[in-house]
């Protein structure tokens, strides 16, 4: 039996105004390196989505360990992106979309 395990990670966007991020689909590697921070990581045995991720996080306590204690923002909040396995998603003001970070 295959067993996957899956990297969930969440990074908030500094200071930045988000509607500069929001409008493209792709963000550099360097970019996301700069002006997000890592705030939390997680490795699951099951399968996750971005919308239950999303969820968890629009709550005061999200599950798990965060990484970074100081942060921008306490909240996930527009502009911000998770990340699942090899899959990143910019969340929007309901839910997330995929996006393509390049290197």
């Amino acid at each position: 039996m295959l067993l996957l395990h899956m990297k969930v990670r969440v990074y908030f966007c500094r200071e930045i105004d988000p509607e500069i991020i929001l409008k493209g689909n792709k963000i550099s590697r360097q970019a996301l390196d700069t002006i997000y921070d890592l705030v939390w990581e997680c490795e699951f045995k099951n399968i996750l989505n971005v919308g239950r991720v999303w969820l968890k996080f629009r709550e005061e306590r999200p599950f798990g360990i965060p990484v970074k204690e100081k942060r921008s923002h306490s909240r996930i909040a527009a502009g911000d992106i998770i990340q699942i396995a090899n899959d990143f998603y910019m969340v929007n003001q309901v839910g997330a979309r995929q996006i393509e970070v390049t290197m």
